[in-house]
């Protein structure tokens, strides 16, 4: 029997496609030239309560279902350090503590984060290393809420961005931002700050795993030149950014609390968007279709500042060969 492949994003984008043509699962995993097994599983692994399937929800949750405790995993020494530690009445925090001061020659730094998803990781359930924990409870309990400002681990200071990122000279530089309306789900914003293009995606929650699947299956498509970096503000929806420098490559950069002048762009996208979506907008009635008609208005809108070429345009003309080609078909853009 050959090995399984995962479905990739572009097998994803076409069963979201046929599916909304009606395409029975059969005849989607014909299409695709998989079992209908996989094509059963993927949907009711992704549908929403509507019976819908998001290709970039999709995504984002493969992405994370592979994220940070598969390298414990991979990295059998790590693995054999941090059980014995365990073992030793160590807890997690302690083990990530150590490890982060560098003092354990050869071995990587996981967070406190990583070591607990990693313990309590279906793959991990016959070892039973939560019996070392200080409670020896089979599942995690509910954390206590911590201020805000200490819920966002490892942020860099957007005063340490490059002097290029900082002056828009460079492409591949983001900015992200969440625009939510009353009594509705949030739409997530990405503004790329040179060439001003404006990603959109509805949210189907305010919830930071939601928020960082759906955005690193927008910025998956783009390779490393094009998703540089991405600036926040405080939310502690962005809580789980380091996922993005982990899986992506990009670098997170955060602002002081009630700075929005030090992301600006995309306070000026925000701006633009309240024409259409107001806080008084009601969210649940519209479409994907109506929010990306939304990102298409303002991406082909002439701008003075890039010279009246349309953020579009500008964008193409950068991106040259610094994507797969399946994005160009996505930059007006659908997500």
């Amino acid at each position: 029997m050959g090995s399984y492949r995962h479905l990739t994003a572009e097998e994803r984008d076409r069963i979201a496609a046929l599916q909304a043509e009606g395409q029975s699962v059969r005849a989607i995993a014909q299409a695709l030239g998989r079992s209908p097994a996989t094509i059963s599983r993927e949907l009711r692994r992704n549908a929403l309560a509507s019976g819908a399937y998001r290709p970039t929800i999709a995504e984002g949750s493969y992405l994370l279902r592979r994220q940070r405790p598969a390298v414990l995993e991979r990295d059998p020494a790590l693995a054999d350090y941090v059980t014995d530690r365990l073992a030793e009445g160590w807890t997690p925090e302690q083990i990530a503590g150590r490890l982060k001061r560098g003092v354990e020659r050869g071995l990587r730094y996981v967070s406190t984060e990583t070591i607990y998803a990693w313990i309590f990781r279906p793959a991990q359930k016959t070892a039973k290393l939560w019996r070392y924990l200080p409670r020896g409870k089979a599942k995690r309990g509910r954390r206590r809420a911590r201020d805000s400002k200490d819920r966002i681990r490892d942020k860099v200071h957007v005063s340490e961005r490059s002097a290029s990122a900082a002056a828009r000279a460079e492409p591949g530089h983001w900015e992200a931002d969440l625009v939510i309306c009353k009594h509705a789900r949030p739409v997530l914003v990405l503004h790329e700050r040179k060439t001003r293009l404006t990603l959109m995606a509805r949210l189907m929650g305010k919830t930071a795993a939601e928020t960082i699947a759906v955005m690193m299956a927008v910025l998956k498509r783009l390779t490393m030149p094009m998703r540089g970096s991405v600036t926040f503000d405080n939310d502690t929806t962005f809580a789980r950014h380091s996922l993005l420098r982990g899986l992506l490559s990009a670098t997170t950069y955060f602002c002081d609390a009630y700075a929005s002048w030090q992301k600006g762009g995309i306070e000026n996208a925000n701006g633009r968007i309240r024409r259409w979506l107001p806080r008084t907008a009601d969210l649940d009635a519209m479409t994907e279709a109506d929010i990306q008609e939304i990102a298409m208005t303002l991406n082909l809108t002439p701008r003075k500042c890039l010279g009246f070429r349309s953020p579009v345009e500008a964008f193409l003309a950068e991106l040259g060969n610094n994507v797969d080609i399946s994005f160009h078909r996505h930059v007006a853009l659908r997500t």
